[in-house]
């Protein structure tokens, strides 16, 4: 038999599902030994459909997710629930509902942690750097976990934008009056204003960041420019980018050559 012949007739009988069900089907001879080479070697894409469950199960299993992923995982979920299977409509929401859970869980956490740091004020820890600092990563924490939400809910705007204006009020707790931040709280504040489509304010505040030659800081006003449409800006700052391009990460770099081009 030609080594293609499988894969032409894999679907004829019985098609296991997972290495399990083919290496158990293999040892009562309901199928055979190139299915379960076939289901523990193949790889596909955790969206593509029919879904893997066993695969999607496996990733939701992890509790230290990507955003990236957990947000694929999400978009699958959603999916399942407005299908026809109930069965797998009933996974799709209790994966909905883990995923969920565990990103308000963050929150509650942290946000407990924060209340019993700021019950300490009464005696007299708050004048302390050590207390400060540590007030601060919490918030920032804390705000980083609301952003993380409502990007888990992007489809669903009235949460997305509860979600983003939970996570700038608390973040702008915590910016305090300097105007050197570490680039991380920059990112997520542009994150947060430019998901609330307060572009002008983003701009704003980005002007207050020393030094404004950093690389870093010229791209984050080339996205906000992008957003308000300001091509003028954007390829401005692109152009001011073009020498600097590799202290950039690759991300960043790829959206400024693409904005250079504009």
């Amino acid at each position: 038999m030609s080594d293609f012949d499988f894969f032409r007739q894999k679907r004829i009988g019985y098609v296991p599902r997972t290495p399990g069900t083919a290496l158990r089907a293999l040892g009562n001879e309901s199928a055979r030994a190139g299915d379960f080479v076939w289901r523990s070697t193949s790889a596909k894409p955790l969206d593509e459909q029919p879904f893997d469950l066993e695969a999607i199960e496996r990733t939701l299993a992890n509790a230290d997710l990507e955003l990236e992923t957990a947000k694929l995982l999400m978009g699958i979920f959603e999916k399942m629930i407005k299908g026809r299977d109930q069965e797998i409509a009933l996974f799709g929401a209790e994966g909905i509902n883990t995923l969920e859970g565990r990103y308000i869980a963050r929150v509650e956490s942290l946000k407990w942690g924060l209340s019993e740091l700021e019950g300490t004020r009464q005696t007299g820890a708050s004048d302390t750097p050590g207390y400060r600092k540590t007030r601060a990563r919490t918030l920032r924490d804390l705000a980083r976990a609301y952003y993380e939400l409502a990007e888990l809910h992007a489809k669903v705007k009235a949460i997305r934008t509860f979600y983003l204006r939970e996570a700038h009020a608390v973040l702008h707790r915590s910016l305090g009056k300097g105007a050197r931040f570490p680039q991380s709280v920059v990112a997520l504040s542009v994150d947060i204003l430019v998901g609330l489509g307060l572009y002008a304010q983003a701009a704003r505040w980005l002007k207050r960041i020393k030094p404004a030659d950093n690389p870093f800081i010229i791209y984050q006003t080339a996205r906000i420019a992008f957003h308000r449409r300001d091509y003028a800006t954007v390829v401005g700052s692109c152009g001011r980018l073009e020498a600097r391009a590799g202290e950039l990460h690759r991300e960043e770099e790829r959206a400024a050559r693409f904005w250079a081009g504009l």
